[in-house]
């Protein structure tokens, strides 16, 4: 039986553990854990790479690091970690700290705000630490503290005036300026946008700190050779970062871009494989290299350079509604194998107006053997049969070919699909520049709302002829281009 007073003893030494843990010099994580099941009602579930980040933060907190780039891929709690839980733990440390936070939207930026008020304001904090919210202070996005702290969230490209972070106090910490991704995926690849958040570095952003010790964190997603973090670790504010890079699979062999001459590796212990298991299996990581793109940027943290691509993105027009209809046709273009490394089989249905332009309707894609692609196919083909579609066209090779043979045979209770078999007679990068002009000239339109819209927009702006990355979008609509505009028309009265 065990003795009352070692269960008593045990209790009150594991409570003293605590109440240090979460003394303002205990770490960010103990921080950010306790006070995640007081807010949620649910513990924090932790990965490794938590222990890596709260310990790194920690360094800024005790002045270790003032430059700090966190790079790491979507839904894996940055923003808890290090926007609420950081701030709220610098006010612990110091209750008359001021925070400048920017991200992609104001929106955003305000609840990020609201959340660090709320976590001030539990009964728990104010034991730890006493902070009081100045009653004047009702807006979201500012408000100061009685002591003289106070916080500033704004977007990351929109004004920041009339506050600055930190004070003039260089011997202990005394706030920060906390970027959080701070660029729109759907921005990434507009030049315009992708400037105006890197000059943000060095025109705006340094200027309001109280003084240049004065820390600036900024964690975020890659999405662009050419955003944030790719201006900051090439030299565009002309500092040294030091730079905690956590890809969604950790390769200790992996060497740091030599290009990134101002990043400083900030070295872990995180082991080989997945970065967080509970979140992405390296089998479900193998799923999320479907898109090419997104995955290397996002996930990897490796954008691809897209300077070689073929196709002005600003040349394609979007639509919300169909304008008068001449006659719609479909495209294929079906996939050698459907291992999850090979290409995707694709079907399309494109509408030419009857002022000239043509319009992607629908598109199904996906990786299929043969018996389920011809299913795929014809319930494609039924899905629009209403609309007089004219034929399907695909590509005369692997898949396609027999498909071509399934779709034309007449067999009872299936319908005949009138289909052209499509021969290659030019190169992919031929095929892109022969397209190249109509995108040019506003001749082509997609769906603005579509599902697959995304994806096939990142096919298109990586799109350079050479194989690099996935193309099989970008295929059928090159087909679609060159039939339906380009005066390549294909034998449709000859169909199968």
């Amino acid at each position: 039986m065990s003795n009352p007073n070692d269960l008593a003893s045990t209790q009150a030494f594991l409570a003293s553990v605590q109440e240090w843990k979460l003394r303002p010099e205990g770490g960010l994580l103990d921080f950010a854990r306790y006070f995640f099941a007081d807010r949620e009602g649910q513990h924090f579930i932790e990965g490794p790479h938590h222990h890596v980040i709260g310990s790194t933060l920690d360094r800024v907190l005790a002045g270790e690091i003032s430059r700090l780039l966190i790079t790491l891929p979507p839904g894996y709690t940055k923003t808890e970690l290090a926007v609420v839980n950081f701030i709220a733990k610098g006010f612990q440390v110091n209750p008359a700290s001021r925070f400048i936070h920017a991200t992609f939207s104001d929106d955003l930026a305000r609840e990020n705000s609201d959340k660090i008020k709320e976590l001030i304001n539990l009964e728990a904090f104010q034991g730890l630490q006493a902070v009081s919210i100045r009653s004047d202070s009702s807006a979201k996005d500012r408000w100061k503290t009685i002591e003289g702290g106070g916080m500033l969230a704004k977007a990351a490209g929109g004004p920041i005036t009339g506050f600055r972070a930190g004070r003039m106090e260089k011997d202990k910490f005394t706030g920060a300026l906390v970027v959080d991704d701070p660029l729109k995926p759907d921005d990434a690849f507009s030049p315009m946008k992708r400037q105006t958040v890197n000059n943000r570095a060095t025109n705006t952003f340094r200027s309001r700190l109280a003084h240049e010790g004065v820390p600036i964190i900024v964690i975020m997603q890659r999405l662009h050779t050419e955003d944030f973090a790719g201006h900051l670790l090439t030299g565009g504010t002309g500092e040294t970062w030091h730079h905690l890079d956590l890809p969604v699979v950790i390769d200790r062999a992996a060497d740091y871009p030599k290009e990134w001459t101002h990043g400083q590796p900030v070295e872990h212990d995180l082991p080989e494989g997945a970065l967080w298991p509970e979140k992405h299996s390296l089998d479900e990581i193998e799923v999320l290299k479907a898109d090419e793109y997104t995955y290397n940027s996002q996930y990897r943290q490796r954008p691809a350079s897209v300077e070689g691509a073929l196709f002005n993105m600003d040349g394609f027009q979007f639509y919300n509604e169909l304008p008068p209809v001449d006659h719609y046709k479909m495209y294929a273009d079906t996939a050698q194998k459907t291992k999850e490394r090979n290409d995707f089989s694709v079907i399309q249905l494109w509408a030419k107006s009857k002022s000239g332009g043509i319009y992607l309707v629908d598109q199904l894609r996906g990786k299929w053997e043969a018996p389920t692609l011809e299913s795929t196919a014809r319930a494609f083909w039924a899905k629009h049969k209403d609309k007089n579609v004219r034929g399907l066209a695909v590509e005369d090779k692997s898949s396609g070919t027999g498909l071509i043979q399934s779709l034309s045979t007449a067999r009872p209770g299936l319908d005949l699909i009138p289909v052209i078999a499509v021969p290659r007679s030019n190169d992919k990068y031929t095929r892109g520049m022969d397209a190249a002009p109509w995108i040019n000239s506003g001749a082509v339109h997609l769906p603005a709302k579509a599902d697959f819209l995304p994806t096939l927009k990142v096919e298109l702006q990586m799109f350079d002829g050479l194989g690099t990355g996935f193309d099989d979008q970008v295929d059928p609509l090159m087909d679609a281009i060159a039939d339906m505009l380009g005066g390549f028309h294909y034998d449709w009265a000859g169909a199968l």
